[in-house]
């Protein structure tokens, strides 16, 4: 038993080194690539960059921030505590019901509900959340910097005519995707463990 937790414990500092080692090579090949296409941040499509006429004093610094905080919040994911007490009926839908209200779902259909999760729960969600985000981000950045870099038109067209419903568009799909990623990959653990209680049974 207690080689089984070292080993889960073990297995979970891999993924999480892995995780943090993939997200800080992405951003850095972002960095790289928009200092390459605009070296004076004049183009770059960043908001926060425009907003405030960051230099790349100001945006490194506001990087390095994001990133911290995403890396922090993942932890909760990567070692988050397993939930207790789960039914051994749920489907797919009644487990995302149960993570958020921590109940099983009734037959009468309550629309306005308070959630009832616990802190350790809403982190390990968000934190699933931010990395896949900022996963998702980092790939668009750099694609969108080698398209300019490279000078496609038909894209840098689309982009000057679409690129504000395109962007938040993406983002949208990724956040729910994301979404259904992280549930999808915990129903799949709650219904192993169940077929592990019924083989020992």
């Amino acid at each position: 038993m207690i080689c089984g937790g070292l080993l889960k414990k073990s297995m979970n500092n891999t993924h999480y080194i892995t995780a943090i080692t993939y997200i800080l090579l992405l951003r850095f090949l972002d960095l790289a690539l928009t200092f390459i296409y605009t070296p004076d941040l004049r183009y770059e499509w960043n908001p926060v960059v425009s907003v405030f006429n960051y230099s790349w004093i100001g945006m490194l610094v506001t990087q390095i921030f994001i990133v911290s905080f995403i890396l922090a919040v993942m932890s909760f994911y990567f070692f988050k505590k397993p939930i207790i007490n789960l039914p051994e009926d749920l489907s797919f839908k009644d487990y995302i019901y149960f993570y958020f209200h921590n109940e099983k779902k009734t037959k009468k259909r309550q629309y306005i509900k308070p959630t009832r999760q616990t802190l350790d729960r809403v982190l390990a969600y968000n934190g699933f959340i931010l990395m896949t985000l900022a996963i998702s981000v980092s790939y668009l950045a750099i694609i969108n910097n080698i398209m300019v870099i490279r000078k496609v038109r038909a894209y840098s067209n689309f982009i000057s005519d679409h690129g504000s419903v395109f962007y938040i568009s993406v983002l949208v799909i990724m956040a729910i995707l994301s979404f259904l990623l992280f549930f999808t990959l915990e129903y799949r653990s709650y219904r192993r463990k169940l077929i592990k209680v019924y083989i020992n049974e």
